[in-house]
């Protein structure tokens, strides 16, 4: 069978809902990290409370000032069953692969 890509647009996958397989809400989409092009691909999808930190730039200097160590929430790409109508659902017992912390690519 051959592999079928899909092309996505970042507007549409950010702010997009994130849910598991059963439909639980886990959150919002705040930022993406991706691949190294030429041939760009979603490779994580991070979101919670502190992403728009991240995402600004200003999670890093406010940790360093303040001696906090949070971090956003990143669920990687491979953990994605399908994404519609602006909602990315997890395969089945994958929330388990999110996780605290990740590369910090704006240093």
């Amino acid at each position: 069978m051959a592999h079928l890509r899909t092309r996505m647009f970042i507007e549409d996958l950010v702010g997009s809902k994130i849910v598991t397989a059963e439909g639980k809400k886990i959150g919002r989409v705040v930022d993406i990290q991706i691949t190294p092009g030429p041939q760009y691909e979603v490779s994580e999808l991070i979101f919670g409370e502190y992403a728009w930190l991240y995402r600004f730039h200003v999670l890093r200097p406010l940790a360093k000032t303040f001696g906090l160590h949070h971090q956003p929430k990143i669920v990687p790409w491979s953990a994605v069953a399908r994404f519609e109508r602006f909602v990315v659902t997890l395969k089945a017992g994958h929330e388990s692969r999110i996780k605290s912390g990740l590369k910090d690519l704006h240093s």
